[in-house]
């Protein structure tokens, strides 16, 4: 009697031919719809940005072609190989310009700051070195690490962050790091700090320049 219900109700749930449900189940084929003409699409033209007016004198763009390899100051660009990202980048400009204007710029700051030249010469010089490019001046030239590329913490020295430092000085590689150790009587010193004078000792005063003693060493 059960195996007879069960029959009958698998009979009511099958599926015939002409059902509206096996026609969505049959897989349907993908329709791509036509393409758009290129013709009315706005053509995107890729544009660089300006050159800024004090970065585009001969000297500077010559620079620039024969050191920099022709490599644009203000330009989209992509990050090159060895650069973290493109402040450290421009901070490698910055230091190439400044290196090669450093011996005019010398020069005519000289002949700027002489009294006993002519006012004429002398304003003559300042206007020369005000013609030069920006990044020619030292001091627009910041401390950065030349690993991370990071501003805060950077070891003058060494011209690396103080977590590259820790890491590299931890395995003795970088030059001139010593590892920092106490000298061999501050404990000694620590331990004569005890007060009152502890029942070993001669006098309160010969504790006292014993103490001074170490401190001193």
């Amino acid at each position: 009697m059960a195996l007879r219900q069960i029959t009958s109700m698998l009979a009511m749930c099958r599926l015939s031919a002409k059902a509206p449900l096996l026609q969505s189940l049959i897989p349907r084929k993908l329709h791509m719809p036509p393409a758009i003409p290129q013709q009315i699409m706005h053509q995107h033209k890729y544009e660089p940005y300006a050159t800024p007016p004090h970065h585009s004198s001969p000297e500077h763009e010559r620079l620039l072609k024969e050191e920099l390899v022709n490599y644009p100051p203000f330009r989209n660009r992509r990050i090159r190989h060895g650069f973290q990202d493109a402040i450290m980048v421009r901070d490698y400009k910055r230091r190439m310009v400044a290196a090669h204007f450093a011996p005019l710029r010398v020069r005519l700051n000289a002949i700027r700051k002489n009294t006993l030249l002519p006012k004429d010469i002398r304003d003559t010089a300042s206007v020369q070195i005000h013609s030069l490019p920006r990044d020619s001046c030292f001091t627009r030239i910041m401390t950065r690490c030349v690993v991370t590329s990071r501003r805060r913490g950077c070891k003058t020295r060494w011209r690396v962050s103080r977590i590259i430092f820790r890491n590299y000085a931890d395995y003795n590689r970088m030059s001139g790091a010593e590892w920092a150790v106490w000298c061999h009587q501050t404990q000694c010193t620590r331990r004569h700090m005890a007060w009152p004078p502890p029942a070993s000792a001669a006098s309160t005063k010969d504790y006292v320049e014993k103490y001074h003693k170490y401190l001193a060493d």
